[in-house]
């Protein structure tokens, strides 16, 4: 199989390093000299304009209303297509890099995707609270047509950690393919994000705060590990051991792709010992075990 590829050289990493960085001084920037209120409010008109936009769209048809919650619930047309082109991109051949490189920048990009959700759910748990758009009182929030018995999530929106994952995936991809991960992107940001919105699930600015974090996190999380020695002995052991390999890099596919289920599942298994044995579990945990809900 064979795949538009355009490897990124460490060099040329420092294009979408630039951005994001650029993007986080200014926001330094904007702080020291007291204009940050500016950026928040600027923020909230950006959130409440979004919600007014799909507000008029919401309720028009039952039909539509239906096919986007099936869309944006259903796990294969969510990480799954994701993480099918991850696997096009492991598998693909190019005359413009090795394999060798190509799976490392993946593995080392796919490090950097737990990076990231390990981040978001750090700043989940130490970040104020905030509600979700659909039941902020503070906001006017038209809801869709749900299915019936649909419970919201409890947990905080800030960070969107659909938008994190789905765009570490994408930067990871963009680095060894432009076309796969500009792909996944837009996949990600249509298919993924835009109906969380839509649903009341996240704001404009959860999902473009998880986009950044993701994007910074994959990318200094790949420029460290090309220091080190992690991801060539990782596929070295591909190329070694491809049973065992190839069976956990399954099983990891395969939990992403349906958003984390094997994850949760072991989460609310270790949040049922609070309530046996009266073991204290981190708000962290409980905030993943609250997000098994579509989110």
């Amino acid at each position: 199989m064979r795949a538009a590829t355009s490897v990124l050289t460490p060099r040329a990493m420092l294009i979408p390093m630039a951005v994001v960085g650029g993007l986080l001084g200014c926001l330094l920037i904007l702080g020291l000299t007291g204009t940050a209120s500016g950026v928040i409010d600027a923020g909230i008109q950006l959130d409440l304009s979004v919600i007014a936009f799909f507000n008029q769209l919401a309720r028009r048809s039952w039909t539509v209303d239906t096919l986007v919650w099936s869309v944006w619930t259903n796990a294969v047309l969510q990480g799954g297509i994701a993480m099918a082109l991850v696997w096009a991109a492991w598998f693909s051949k190019s005359e413009a890099v090795t394999d060798q490189h190509r799976r490392e920048m993946l593995l080392s990009s796919l490090v950097g995707m737990y990076v990231c959700l390990l981040s978001t759910l750090v700043l989940r748990g130490l970040l104020p609270f905030r509600a979700r758009p659909a039941v902020d009182p503070a906001v006017t929030f038209h809801a869709p047509f749900l299915p019936s018995g649909v419970h919201l999530p409890e947990a905080t929106s800030f960070p969107s950690g659909h938008a994190a994952i789905l765009f570490s995936l994408a930067i990871g991809l963009w680095l060894v393919s432009r076309t796969l991960g500009t792909v996944v992107a837009l996949h990600g940001f249509f298919v993924v994000c835009l109906p969380r919105v839509y649903f009341g699930r996240h704001y404009a600015t959860d999902i473009l705060a998880g986009a950044v974090l993701a994007i910074a996190t994959v990318l200094v999380v790949n420029e460290l590990l090309r220091r080190g020695s992690l991801v060539q002995r990782l596929r070295v052991w591909s190329e070694t051991r491809p049973g065992a390999f190839y069976s956990l890099f399954f099983l990891c596919s395969l939990d992403i792709a349906t958003d984390f289920a094997l994850v949760k599942t072991a989460l609310k298994l270790i949040a049922a010992l609070q309530l046996v044995g009266g073991v204290h579990i981190p708000r962290i945990v409980i905030s993943v075990v609250a997000e098994t809900a579509p989110a």
